[in-house]
């Protein structure tokens, strides 16, 4: 009998074994009802497979008919700009300068998926996991609480850089991202738009229900 995976591309990663299995963790426990979802229904598992740069993830997303034929492979990355509400998300990666993706011919709405703008976003809505991270030092009243997906990379940056900026482990940097998101609650990131998406929309995919 064949084992089939479920294979999600991420954006994001290190260089180096250590920083691809630290990535994969994190990733993996927060994406740890979608993994049992995957066992229910017939597959060996959900695996994270980390893709660095997004160009990158994108040309091995492409490339899983060849290397993952029997696989439900699909791929995550940061939209980088705003996504209006009905939009279809290729036409926002086909669009997007420095992207200009193009969708591939056996590819649907539900094989991408998208954190708007950028990862960073999905980490606010959970901030007993910043502040659990962080430690001591750590002040969260300078992050945004509402309208996430609306507001700009600079503003979640330069926010995250004041909340952190005296805390244990300093300055939030984005090599945090994949930590940080092993303790990220779930039900938080659902709140989120496309958040909520992720696990519907795949979670509907994993049980081989029709795309709506």
């Amino acid at each position: 009998m064949v084992k089939r995976h479920v294979r999600i591309y991420i954006e994001g990663g290190a260089e180096g074994r250590a920083a691809n299995n630290d990535f994969r963790c994190g990733w993996k426990k927060f994406l740890i009802e979608l993994h049992e979802l995957a066992r229910a229904h017939g597959y060996q598992a959900l695996e994270v497979v980390r893709g660095k740069g997004r160009g990158n993830a994108f040309n091995r997303f492409k490339k899983h008919q060849k290397e993952y034929p029997n696989d439900l492979c699909v791929i995550l990355v940061d939209s980088e700009k705003e996504v209006p509400e009905g939009a279809r998300v290729w036409d926002i990666v086909a669009n997007r300068t420095g992207d200009k993706w193009e969708r591939p011919i056996w590819a649907t709405e539900r094989h991408l998926y998208l954190m708007v703008h950028f990862v960073e976003t999905w980490l606010l809505t959970d901030q007993d996991a910043l502040r659990s991270f962080f430690k001591k030092g750590f002040n969260g009243r300078p992050l945004p609480t509402t309208n996430l997906e609306d507001r700009s990379k600079h503003e979640i940056e330069e926010a995250l850089k004041k909340a952190t900026q005296a805390s244990s482990k300093g300055c939030y940097r984005h090599v945090h991202a994949h930590e940080v998101i092993g303790i990220v609650r779930q039900d938080r990131v659902r709140t989120l738009r496309h958040g909520q998406r992720l696990f519907d929309t795949l979670g509907r995919f994993i049980r081989n229900e029709p795309e709506v």
